[in-house]
């Protein structure tokens, strides 16, 4: 592994240019990641579907009578699929790392990194950053609401309110899936023997998202983007099984197979623009181009040095 020759070139870029860099990585690497992608997203869309299950219509426009459940069905969609999207691709970055220096990995080594960081995972992405909290609430409303009109109408507005809250703390402090699966920096210092990286999670988050402004403003961007490339393809969606099997109508097919397709294949495009934007944040903030190129530097001599001594 050379250090300072990379998959992506190490230099600061601007938000456009990682917009376009990202594409790019998805048209390279597409494949490999798309199977890790999979992996961790389907155990995900097969949980959605059970918990929205009694809220699916198999009817209805948005102005309609069934058109409120329809509506409510694809924004609690969405935001089942925008929590869990950190965890789902967590395949996806530790791929994307490995990928980066040339490392080809297995989805067995993937899964044996991921398991290996398992407490962290559940404490900061499954909790704190509100996936178990999110599949908690909509299980509750869902199942165990003894009034359906409070949990179609009440119980959307608190789903939103804590949505809008994750929505907020990863708009500002979005690089916990890298720092935990990429740096691997423990939570606690009980922990930190079993580490490579000496930092703790929240020491390294802290110093890592100072930017604050620059990273909102990303997310922000990002936002509007996959909300377009999310109407881009449900509207191909619909014009595809429009014009294969004449059906020109948002069905059933929609809800429960390519809407969901389309908000994954959205966190797969989100997860690598993530992971460009973190590699960006370093480059600018840490040197990080310059920290490549010495340690690639002093790994040469050393590998010299050791060669010379056997002979």
């Amino acid at each position: 592994m050379q250090l300072d020759k990379t998959a992506i070139a190490i230099k600061q870029r601007n938000l456009d240019e990682l917009l376009d860099l990202s594409l790019a990585v998805l048209r390279r690497f597409g494949p490999a990641l798309l199977q890790t992608a999979l992996l961790g997203a389907l155990p995900f869309a097969l949980l959605n579907g059970l918990l929205l299950s009694s809220s699916m219509v198999m009817r209805g426009y948005l102005f309609d009578q069934d058109g409120w459940l329809r509506f409510r069905f694809l924004v609690c969609m969405a935001m089942l699929v925008y929590t869990q999207a950190p965890l789902a691709m967590a395949g996806v970055t530790i791929k994307l790392g490995n990928l980066m220096f040339g490392i080809q990995s297995s989805k067995q080594q993937t899964l044996k990194a991921i398991g290996k960081q398992w407490f962290s995972v559940f404490g900061i992405l499954a909790m704190l950053r509100g996936i178990f909290p999110m599949i908690a609430l909509i299980g509750g409303m869902e199942y165990f609401s003894l009034n359906r009109d409070f949990a179609n109408y009440v119980g959307t507005f608190w789903i939103s309110m804590v949505a809008f809250m994750i929505a907020a703390i990863r708009s500002v402090r979005p690089f916990a899936p890298e720092i935990l699966f990429l740096e691997k920096c423990p939570l606690f210092s009980l922990k930190r023997k079993e580490s490579r990286n000496p930092m703790l999670f929240g020491q390294r988050s802290k110093r890592l998202h100072q930017a604050g402004g620059e990273l909102f403003q990303a997310s922000f961007f990002a936002g509007i983007v996959s909300a377009v490339f999310l109407l881009i393809l449900n509207l191909t969606f619909v014009f595809l099984v429009g014009s294969l099997a004449g059906a020109w109508e948002w069905g059933w097919w929609m809800d429960l197979f390519f809407y969901p397709l389309a908000l994954w294949a959205i966190a797969l495009w989100g997860t690598i623009l993530r992971f460009l934007v973190y590699m960006n944040t370093r480059i600018g903030a840490e040197g990080w181009e310059l920290e490549l190129k010495l340690k690639a530097e002093a790994t040469r001599f050393q590998d010299a040095e050791a060669g010379n001594r056997v002979e």
